[in-house]
């Protein structure tokens, strides 16, 4: 993976080339007005080419901006308008639904289905806002035994998921599957949407080290239906478990052991992150699973 300075590399060698080019340009000639203007012209393009460089490509891609963003996150201006939202309430149940179907379309789960999953269990859905806007979620559903190990040998699929195939709040403990659902954001291809996205990463992480840490949890699953999430998948080190050509749904099935240390692990890598916004609705609800 490229290193966050590369950008700034190429910038300045780009830079100097088109500064070069303009200045032979001008010491070159009787200094013609033609000349002068085609010195400019060199300046500006460079400029531009600059800008695209620092400001656009990192931008262009989810999980690579987990690493290129970083440096970002030292700004103080950022993240102290983000807020985990947990649990949520209907509004935002309605709000990531909507969002789900614009980013997922025919793969994305049906309304009834998600409803009947919040009824089950509230607090398997995590939104955030900026500015008190809803911005991205992602959801995370403790499977019942029986139901997972269909769901990885390809008897069932993500759509086949019901709320009695999910444990309630109050069960998670016994959970020895997670299955992460989905994760989404506004404006995936934006500046704010590459932070935005970095910002839930980091929460799942934190998420499933809070309410799973101390359970029985063995393995986190997932079904990508996206590039977007494949590369997100890989950036986090899951592995096929099973190909879609095997399976039901046509969807390959990635699974990650749940490693306590691990996990520590990329939560200190990206500890930059942790004062960055307020995810203490996870803290306050602890207590419910610990009572």
């Amino acid at each position: 993976m490229l290193s966050p300075d590369w950008k700034k590399k190429a910038a300045v060698a780009t830079g100097i080339i088109g500064l070069v080019s303009s200045i032979f340009s001008l010491l070159t000639t009787d200094f013609s007005k033609a000349t002068i203007l085609i010195g400019v012209l060199i300046l500006l393009i460079t400029t531009v080419i600059i800008l695209i460089i620092i400001y656009v490509i990192p931008k262009n891609n989810l999980p690579l901006g987990l690493e290129a963003v970083a440096e970002e996150m030292d700004n103080n201006s950022l993240g102290q308008t983000m807020k985990i939202i947990f649990p949520c309430d209907n509004a935002y149940y309605r709000e990531a639904n909507k969002l789900a179907k614009e980013k997922f379309g025919k793969n994305s789960v049906s309304t009834r289905t998600v409803n009947d999953w919040q009824k089950r269990n509230e607090f398997i859905l995590t939104c955030l806002t900026d500015k008190k806007k809803m911005v991205g979620y992602f959801d995370i559903l403790p499977l019942k035994d029986d139901f997972a190990n269909k769901l990885i040998s390809g008897e069932v699929g993500e759509n086949d998921i019901r709320a009695e195939h999910i444990l309630a709040f109050h069960e998670i403990k016994k959970a020895s599957y997670v299955y992460f659902a989905g994760i989404a954001v506004q404006n995936t291809n934006s500046g704010n949407g590459c932070i935005h996205g970095t910002y839930l990463i980091y929460a799942a992480i934190l998420y499933i080290k809070t309410f799973y840490s101390k359970g029985n949890l063995k393995k986190i699953l997932t079904i990508p239906t996206s590039d977007c999430g494949l590369k997100i998948a890989t950036h986090l080190n899951f592995t096929l478990e099973r190909e879609g050509r095997l399976r039901k749904d046509g969807f390959d099935i990635f699974s990650k052991d749940f490693n306590l240390v691990e996990l520590e692990l990329l939560i200190k890598q990206k500890k930059h992150l942790y004062n960055r916004f307020d995810t203490s609705a996870y803290t306050n609800t602890l207590s419910l699973v610990t009572a």
